[in-house]
């Protein structure tokens, strides 16, 4: 396997993990990701074709807590649309595994793939594979008893798809034979190791707010509730070890984690000498207007699209400086 051809391959799985990122939100956004009841890995590449098959489907929708508690009454019309939407994200999944597992099957039954790289894509593989039991656990959390899937669950697989396209730009990265900063300081490495971990960690406290709705109150900012840090928190009354369920601790520390992410890449010119510690600098302020307005329009479903989908660019950046930065204590 050539270099052009790994980095081919590589890039167009990137292309769409983030497309999933996109879809994915569109159909949480849209209350869609509930319509389809079942998981059914191949079988489920068919869609319902003809009115019976599709009043079965909406039968089977029709025992869920969404239905009885939101969507009581739903016409078929409507059913279909929302049902497409989830179908699409499921479809686009099956898609990225097929584009991922043939040619690694392929170049790999040849032995194409060097040691290095094949190790990663084996990682890779196997959080694939996790990630469709984990969507699918979401989603039947959210079939038996509330109208909602959990949000640990829903936080839970934004983590692996924060793993995996990271593994595959990285990967990609490397086919493109992306070179190295030499003579990085210490202080420079540490302070985008330290971005990269909050970056993921700050994304992760995202899904955590879109899975309990928490951006729907508190539409203010910079203060919250009237002040910068609410009074509830800073009694701590709110702390104790169910405080990731309760919908003021998650937007205050989802707010508190982006103002320090971008305060450390607003730095990060100062740290390391090179275009892209810029531009980290500029897409992350873009990302942190993008999450305000969020917020302040009340999760308004393209600003909050763009939102997730633009965390994923920061977070390419980032992989992207690290390896400058990273990789020299190997090379060089």
């Amino acid at each position: 396997m050539s270099s052009l051809q790994s980095a081919i391959w590589l890039g167009v799985c990137c292309g769409m993990v983030m497309l999933m990122v996109l879809v994915g939100g569109m159909t949480r956004l849209k209350d869609a990701g509930l319509s389809i009841t079942e998981w059914k890995p191949i079988t489920g590449v068919i869609p319902p074709i003809g009115d019976e098959a599709w009043a079965r489907e909406k039968e089977k929708y029709q025992k869920t807590p969404e239905y009885l508690y939101v969507n009581q009454g739903i016409s078929l019309s409507d059913f279909k649309r929302i049902y497409m939407v989830e179908y699409l994200h499921r479809l686009l999944g099956r898609a990225l595994g097929m584009v991922f597992f043939i040619p690694l099957a392929y170049w790999g039954l040849r032995r194409q793939i060097n040691k290095r790289l094949a190790i990663r894509l084996g990682i890779i593989a196997i959080l694939g594979a996790l990630q469709g039991v984990v969507g699918w656990l979401m989603v039947k959390s959210g079939l038996v008893d509330v109208p909602h899937v959990s949000h640990y669950r829903l936080a839970a697989h934004l983590f692996l798809t924060i793993l995996i396209f990271s593994l595959l730009w990285y990967s990609f990265l490397e086919s493109m034979g992306v070179g190295i900063i030499k003579n990085v300081a210490t202080t420079g490495r540490v302070a985008i190791g330290l971005t990269v971990v909050l970056t993921c960690t700050q994304m992760v406290f995202g899904a955590l707010v879109a899975g309990l709705d928490a951006g729907l109150i508190y539409n203010t900012f910079p203060l919250m509730d009237g002040a910068v840090i609410p009074q509830q928190i800073l009694s701590g009354q709110l702390i104790n070890a169910n405080m990731l369920g309760d919908v003021m601790v998650v937007q205050f520390l989802h707010r508190l984690l982006g103002t320090v992410v971008l305060f450390l890449a607003l730095v990060m010119p100062l740290f390391l000498r090179h275009k892209a510690a810029v531009w980290l600098s500029a897409c992350m302020l873009v990302q942190f207007l993008l999450g305000v307005a969020t917020l302040v329009h009340s999760v308004q479903v393209h600003l909050a699209s763009m939102h997730q989908v633009f965390g994923f660019v920061v977070l390419a950046i980032e992989v992207y400086i690290s390896r400058l930065v990273f990789e020299r204590s190997r090379t060089a």
